[in-house]
């Protein structure tokens, strides 16, 4: 079993440049994403494509905002003029052609797929990102406000040589993907949803809960009602 810490040192950065054509294309196969009406995708500059394919095949997009401090934004299809998709789809465009998803929302269009990049991948599945945990954490808040579909699956998208053949030491919060696409064409094939993830409460510092927008909101949601319950026990 390898390290995290090791893996980051092995592969510094993900796979510069913007994905293939071909593992974009391989995105739109997919049995979940044709059925989608909702789909998260990571925000960077590799999945980019994935992004713009997303808005043009009339799905709804949903975008976590920068360190998910201001939540999830989200970009509706055939509102931006496809000239200006490619700026709509990066940081610097969200605010102006998407917007905010309050929390209560969330559940009124649940994510039917989730695409992320990574460093690497290990042979059951799970990877290591760039060890901020985002994408775990943002899985975890859809899942607890019902804003995945039951059926939800997660993908990893880079290249080839990402694929290790070592396992990669996990953590409880650690997302498993269902599967790891790269040009030549998707590895892994680990069946089950994302849905009964939950937010591990007692593992996050009160600092970043109060950082995060979202999960400052769902705590305090959480709170509310374990308030409410007591009062009723009385």
């Amino acid at each position: 079993m390898i390290t995290k810490e090791k893996v980051r040192a092995d592969f510094p950065d993900a796979p510069e440049g913007k994905a293939s054509g071909k593992s974009a294309e391989l995105v739109r196969r997919l049995e979940k994403y044709r059925d989608a009406k909702r789909v998260f995708v990571g925000p960077t500059a590799r999945l980019q494509q994935i992004r713009i394919n997303a808005l043009t095949d009339g799905k709804e997009l949903l975008v976590p905002a920068p360190g998910l401090k201001e939540g999830f934004y989200l970009l509706a299809p055939y509102e931006i003029p496809f000239k200006h998709l490619g700026h709509a789809v990066g940081y610097k465009g969200l605010a102006q052609y998407g917007r905010r998803v309050a929390v209560e929302e969330l559940c009124q269009g649940p994510v039917g797929l989730l695409v992320t990049d990574c460093l690497a991948v290990d042979p059951a599945g799970y990877f290591v990102g760039e060890g901020k945990g985002f994408f775990d954490l943002a899985v975890a808040i859809l899942a607890e406000l019902h804003g995945l579909t039951p059926e939800a699956e997660a993908y990893g998208l880079g290249e080839q040589e990402q694929l290790l053949d070592q396992e990669i030491e996990r953590a409880a919060w650690d997302i498993r993907l269902n599967g790891f696409i790269t040009p030549e064409g998707i590895a892994l094939n680990n069946p089950g949803g994302h849905a009964d993830r939950r937010v591990l409460w007692d593992m996050l510092p009160p600092k970043r809960i109060r950082k995060i927008t979202p999960l400052w909101k769902l705590n305090m949601q959480n709170k509310d009602a374990l308030s409410a319950t007591a009062k009723n026990a009385e």
